[in-house]
C-alpha cells in the first residue's frame, strides 16, 4: 500500500527578498550610486574631488582584482559613487564661461536673445474669472531656450545655456527646434524670499536653467529665424503630441482635457484647480502618466498581439519597442522611464529565454532615471514611484498571497455551488485590492505629506475604482487615437467619455467628503530616514524579524504623531512679515502657542497662500490659525482668505466696521466663504484690546464710524505689545484716516509696518530734497526698524521720510521676523541674513 499523500504545507516560508535583492548584480552598484547623490546634494563634493575619488578607486580595483576579488568589487563600488557625485555636481554647477547666467541679473533687465526651443512650448489656457484678483490673467505660454548669442552694446556675441522662457499669450506657431530671436526681461532665477517656500532657483537648476526670460508681446518679440522641428526628435514627438490632442478634441469634446492629460501627458490640459483635486484626493497618480499606464498598455498590447497569433518573443520586441516610445511620446519623466525599463527587463527576459530577476531590474531602472538626469531622485513623482513598486512587488504580494487550502478546506471549497463560489471569489478580489489601496496609501502617506502637507485617506476607497475606470479609458482612448484617421472613433470615444465623466464625478465627490484630506505640516526629515528604513525592513525581511520591523514602525509612527501633537510654547513672541509682494502677511505667534494673522493678501492673487503663507505656516508646524486680523476691505489684504480656510482650521476672523459694507465681488466671495466654514467674524474699533496670553493687541483705528474716503482711510491700526516691546501695523492707512489716527498721542514703538506698501503719500518726508525731515507718520510713531511690505522698487524716499531708521523692504530682505524676549527685540532677514538688535532688555 502506498503511502498517503501528504497534505500541502503552508508553513514552509518563501526566500526572504532580501535574497533576491543580494543576488542581484546592479542592485550594489545602485547603492552606491545613490550613496554618491546624497553626498553631493547635501554636502557639495566638489567635482575634482569627486573625479579624483574615482580614479583612486580604479586604481584600487586594478591592484586587487586578482588577488582579493571582494576588495576589488568594494573599489568598483567606491568608484561608481563618486563617478554619481561628480556627475551630479557637473550637472547642476558647470558651465561654460558664455553661460547666460553671467549676462543675467538679479533685477530683470532689457535684453534680447537668440536660440533653439529645447522642448514644445507649454501653452497655459486662460484661468477662469476669479473676484478676488486685482486683474484677471491671461492665457500664457512656457518653454525653454537654449541660447547661443546675446545682444550686447557691442553686437551680438556667442553665448551658451538655458533660458526659462515665459510669455503673456500663446506661442501658437513655434515647436521644438525651431530658432527664435526673443526680447525681454532678463534675470537670474528668483531664490527664496520665505522660509519653507519652494526653491525656484534650485528646480531651475536641476534641469540646468540659469535664468528667466519674460515677455509681455509675444507677436512683437519673439521671432522664428529658422524652422527647426523637423530634424530633431523630440520636434517629431511635439507633432504627433500635437495631432493626438487636436484628435481627442474632435472626438472627445466634454473630456478632451483630461483624456488629453491621462493619454498625452499634456499637464497644460487641465488649469491648477482641475489639479488640485487629485491632488487633494490623492489620486493624481491615476492622471499623470506613470509607470500604471504603461503597464495597462504594454498588457494590452501583449493580448493583443497574442490574440493575432504573434509569436512570444516577436511579441517581447514589440511591447517593449512601443512602451519606449510611448514613455518618450509623454515626456519620459521618471516613473514612465522606470516603468519602460522594467517591462523591457521582462522582454529581454522572453526574448533570450533567460528568467528575468525582478531586483536587477528594479536597480538597473533607478540607473538608468539617474543617467537620464541625476537630479529627479530628488523630485517627488521619483521617489513615489519607486517606493510605491518596492512595496508592490515585493511585499503586498507576498502578504496578500493567499494560503494553501487543507484538505478539509479544499473539500469544504468543492462542496460549495457555482453561485456560492463566484461570491466569494469576487469579495476575495475587492478584498484583495482595497487592501492593496490601504497599504500604498499608508506607506505613501509620511512621503505625500513631506511633498505636499496633505494626507489623503480617501484615497483608500477611491484609489480601485478610479484605477478601473481609467484603465479602461485608457485603452479606449488609444484606439480612439487609432481609429480617428479612418472615422471608426465613434463607440471608442463614447467608453473614453463615460469612463472619464464618471472619475471626475468620483473624484469630486471624494473632495467634498468631510476628512477626506487633511492638510498638515510635513514629519521632519530624520523621522522620514527612519520610517523608510522600517518599511524596507517590512518588506524585505521574513517571519519573526518582519513581524518585530512592523511594530516598531507602529511605534515610530506614535512617536511622530505625538511630536506633531506637542502644545507649541516658547519664552518668547514673534512677529513674521512675509513677503507676498504688493500685499500683506504678518503672521504673529504669542508665548502660550497661538497663531493670529495679520492680512492675507496679495496682488499676485489667492495662489500666494498656497506658494507663501502654507508653507511658511507648515514650517513652523502651524496647523490651526486662531484668529485672522482683516485690516480693510482691499483685494490684496484679504483675497488669500479662502485659500487659507481650505488648508488651516481658522478660529476666528475680525474685521472693521466697514468691511462687509463693500459692495465687491471679493468681499462677499470672503464672506461666503467664512459662513460655509463656520468661522465667527466679529468688528474691531478703536478703543478695543484684544489678549492672547501676555500678548495685547490694541485697535487705535478705525472708530465705529467713518471716516470717510476710500477703504484705505479705514485700515485697522493694530499695536502688537509683548515684554515692554511694540510693533505697530498700519495696512493702508493714509488720508483722513491717517490725520485722525495721528491725532491720538503714541509713545515711540520699536517695529513700523509703513503705511501702504512705503508708498510716498503716506508718510512723505517734509523739509527740502538736500535736506529731508521725517513725515507725519514717523514723528507719530518715531520707530526703531520699518519694514515695507512691498513690490521690488526705490526705496530711499523711505529712509528719508523715516529719519535715518533703519528700512527693510521684502524684496530685498524677504520675509523677516522679530522676535520678543525679556532680553530683547531682535530683527532677523530671511534672505540677506541680516540680524539687528533693535530694543535691549529693561
Amino acid at each position: 500500500m502506498s503511502a498517503p499523500a501528504p497534505e500541502p504545507d503552508d508553513r514552509i516560508p518563501r526566500e526572504a527578498p532580501w535574497r533576491e535583492f543580494a543576488r542581484a548584480p546592479l542592485v550594489p552598484v545602485a547603492l552606491a550610486a545613490s550613496a554618491g547623490l546624497l553626498a553631493e546634494r547635501y554636502i557639495e563634493v566638489p567635482l575634482g574631488a569627486g573625479l579624483i575619488v574615482a580614479a583612486v578607486a580604479l586604481v584600487g580595483w586594478f591592484a586587487t582584482r586578482a588577488t582579493a576579488p571582494q576588495t576589488a568589487s568594494a573599489w568598483l563600488l567606491v568608484c561608481a559613487a563618486a563617478l554619481a557625485s561628480a556627475y551630479h555636481h557637473s550637472h547642476r554647477h558647470s558651465f561654460r564661461a558664455d553661460d547666460i547666467a553671467r549676462f543675467a541679473k538679479d533685477a530683470p533687465q532689457a535684453a534680447s536673445v537668440r536660440g533653439r526651443l529645447a522642448d514644445e512650448p507649454d501653452r497655459f489656457r486662460a484661468p477662469k474669472p476669479d473676484p478676488l484678483l486685482t486683474q484677471q490673467r491671461t492665457a500664457t505660454s512656457a518653454a525653454v531656450l537654449e541660447i547661443s548669442a546675446i545682444e550686447t552694446a557691442e553686437g551680438w556675441r556667442a553665448a551658451s545655456g538655458r533660458v526659462r522662457l515665459s510669455v503673456e499669450g500663446h506661442l501658437s506657431d513655434l515647436h521644438c527646434g525651431d530658432v527664435v530671436e526673443v526680447s525681454g526681461r532678463l534675470s537670474k532665477p528668483d531664490a527664496p524670499h520665505n522660509p519653507g517656500e519652494r526653491d525656484g532657483r534650485a528646480f531651475l537648476l536641476d534641469r540646468r536653467i540659469t535664468a528667466e526670460l519674460r515677455v509681455k508681446r509675444p507677436a512683437d518679440t519673439v521671432v522664428r529665424l529658422e524652422e527647426g522641428w523637423r530634424a530633431s526628435l523630440f520636434g517629431w514627438l511635439a507633432a504627433v503630441r500635437g495631432w493626438g490632442a487636436r484628435a481627442l478634441e474632435r472626438n472627445l469634446p466634454d473630456e478632451a482635457g483630461l483624456a488629453t492629460a491621462l493619454l498625452l501627458g499634456d499637464s497644460t490640459a487641465l488649469d491648477r484647480e482641475e489639479w488640485d483635486v487629485y491632488v487633494r484626493t490623492g489620486v493624481i497618480h491615476v492622471l499623470a502618466i506613470s509607470g500604471q499606464h504603461l503597464v495597462i498598455l504594454g498588457w494590452f498590447a501583449w493580448l493583443v498581439l497574442r490574440a493575432c497569433g504573434v509569436r512570444t518573443r516577436h511579441g517581447a520586441w514589440a511591447v517593449a519597442l512601443f512602451l519606449l516610445a510611448y514613455a518618450l511620446l509623454t515626456g519620459a519623466r521618471p516613473s514612465a522611464v522606470r516603468a519602460a525599463v522594467m517591462v523591457c527587463v521582462v522582454c529581454g527576459g522572453i526574448v533570450l529565454r533567460r528568467p528575468a530577476i525582478a531586483a536587477n531590474g528594479f536597480a538597473l531602472a533607478w540607473l538608468v532615471v539617474v543617467a537620464t538626469n541625476p537630479t529627479d531622485p530628488f523630485t517627488a513623482g521619483c521617489q513615489l514611484s519607486f517606493l510605491s513598486v518596492f512595496v508592490l512587488a515585493w511585499g503586498v504580494s507576498r502578504w496578500l498571497e493567499p494560503r494553501p487550502l487543507t484538505a478539509v478546506e479544499q473539500l469544504l471549497a468543492e462542496s460549495r455551488g457555482l453561485t456560492e463560489q463566484l461570491v466569494r471569489a469576487a469579495l476575495r478580489g475587492l478584498w484583495g485590492v482595497f487592501a492593496i489601496s490601504a497599504i500604498l496609501t499608508a506607506v505613501n502617506a509620511p512621503l505625500v505629506l513631506a511633498w505636499q502637507n496633505v494626507a489623503s485617506p480617501i484615497a483608500i476607497p477611491l484609489g480601485p475604482p478610479l484605477i478601473l475606470l481609467t484603465a479602461v479609458a485608457l485603452v479606449a482612448g488609444f484606439l480612439v487615437l487609432l481609429a480617428a484617421p479612418l472615422g471608426l472613433a465613434w463607440p471608442f470615444a463614447r467608453v473614453t467619455e463615460l469612463c472619464l465623466g464618471a472619475c471626475e464625478g468620483l473624484v469630486h465627490l471624494g473632495d467634498r467628503v468631510p476628512f477626506g484630506h487633511l492638510y498638515a505640516p510635513g514629519p521632519p526629515l530624520w523621522w522620514l530616514v527612519g520610517f523608510y528604513a522600517l518599511v524596507a525592513c517590512v518588506v524585505l525581511l521574513n517571519g519573526t524579524r518582519a513581524k518585530k520591523c512592523f511594530i516598531t514602525a507602529l511605534v515610530w509612527v506614535a512617536v511622530g504623531v505625538a511630536l506633531g501633537l506637542q502644545p507649541r510654547t516658547s519664552d518668547e513672541a514673534r512677529v513674521t512679515f512675509l513677503a507676498v509682494g504688493h500685499g500683506g502677511c504678518v503672521v504673529i505667534e504669542t508665548p502660550d502657542g497661538r497663531v493670529i494673522l495679520y492680512d492675507a493678501g496679495t496682488t499676485a492673487g489667492p495662489d500666494a497662500v498656497r506658494r507663501v503663507v502654507a508653507p511658511y505656516l507648515w514650517s513652523r508646524g502651524i496647523s490651526r490659525i486662531d484668529e485672522v486680523f482683516l485690516s480693510h476691505a482691499d483685494l490684496d489684504h484679504f483675497n488669500g482668505v479662502p485659500e487659507l480656510l481650505r488648508r488651516f482650521h481658522v478660529g476666528r476672523v475680525t474685521t472693521t466696521p466697514t468691511f462687509a459694507d463693500k459692495d465687491a465681488p471679493g468681499v462677499a466671495t470672503v464672506l461666503v466663504a467664512l459662513e460655509a466654514r463656520r468661522v465667527p467674524v466679529r468688528t474691531a474699533r478703536a478703543g478695543d484690546r484684544f489678549t492672547a496670553g501676555d500678548v495685547t493687541f490694541d485697535v487705535l483705528h478705525p472708530p465705529a464710524v467713518g471716516p470717510v474716503g476710500n477703504e484705505n482711510a479705514r485700515s485697522l491700526v493694530l499695536l502688537v505689545r509683548h515684554a515692554g516691546h511694540a510693533v505697530l501695523l498700519t495696512g493702508d492707512l493714509e488720508g483722513e484716516g491717517q490725520t485722525l489716527a495721528l491725532a491720538k498721542p503714541l509713545a515711540p514703538v520699536d517695529v513700523l509696518l509703513a503705511p501702504h506698501h512705503g508708498a510716498k503719500n503716506a508718510n512723505a518726508p517734509k523739509g527740502t530734497p538736500a535736506k529731508p525731515e521725517p513725515g507725519a507718520v514717523a514723528v507719530w510713531a518715531r520707530p526703531k526698524l520699518v519694514v515695507s511690505s512691498q513690490r521690488a522698487g526705490p526705496t530711499d524716499h523711505l529712509r528719508a521720510g523715516y529719519g535715518g531708521a533703519p528700512v527693510w523692504d521684502t524684496p530685498t530682505a524677504g520675509a523677516f521676523t522679530v522676535r520678543s524676549h525679556a532680553t530683547g527685540l531682535i530683527a532677523e532677514a530671511f534672505r540677506t541674513g541680516d540680524r539687528h538688535v533693535v530694543t535691549r532688555g529693561k
